[in-house]
């Protein structure tokens, strides 16, 4: 259950901290792809069988990331609550983006994620948050094995911080691609104009 602090502290109450982090983030993917929609109707019965599958995708993954981070030293029997509750907030920042954006068509997540050649728009964006988010969480593992005794080192502390921090800069440096690649079509249309 989601539940909201009057001191939201992510060192105190990591769980609670998570949760409001994935709702939010949730609630962010989910107002881009209500932006994105053309047709509703057309939209919602098409899509049924479709929100299925990405449901199925967004809970495999989150089952993924908690095996990756017990491959890696996460540990296995004493926090899986922590454990469980990051690899949540990873399928959010990392995956939920892409399920929203690219949908379950196989073909264009192979472009986007193995080729490595997202379209400008929502595909690059979702790529851009993806490695970031990855990228994050991945350098917020470094200072839990240091030996400074600071209470910011107990897992899964810094590894959230560092996925959050890893999707604001994949937040700001996909807005900051986007709008130089705009403006560089815009020249070329301008150009032959």
């Amino acid at each position: 259950m989601f539940l909201i602090p009057m001191q939201l502290n992510l060192i105190k109450n990591v769980i609670v901290a998570t949760e409001v982090a994935c709702l939010l983030v949730t609630i962010h993917c989910l107002f881009l792809f209500i932006v994105s929609m053309e047709n509703w109707k057309f939209v919602i019965i098409k899509q049924l069988k479709a929100t299925v599958k990405g449901i199925f995708t967004l809970i495999s993954s989150c089952l993924f990331f908690h095996l990756l981070a017990v491959c890696f030293g996460a540990p296995f029997l004493t926090e899986t609550s922590e454990t469980f509750h990051f690899a949540m907030l990873l399928t959010c920042c990392a995956v939920l983006p892409a399920v929203v954006t690219l949908g379950n068509n196989f073909s264009l997540w192979v472009k986007v994620y193995a080729d490595n050649s997202p379209d400008i728009g929502c595909a690059l964006v979702a790529f851009i948050l993806s490695v970031c988010s990855i990228l994050g969480a991945w350098l917020g593992a470094f200072p839990i094995p240091l030996d400074w005794d600071r209470p910011w080192q107990v897992w899964p502390i810094s590894c959230v911080f560092g996925t959050l921090a890893g999707y604001g800069v994949g937040l700001i440096t996909s807005s900051g691609l986007l709008l130089y690649k705009i403006q560089i079509a815009n020249k070329q249309k301008n150009k032959f104009m």
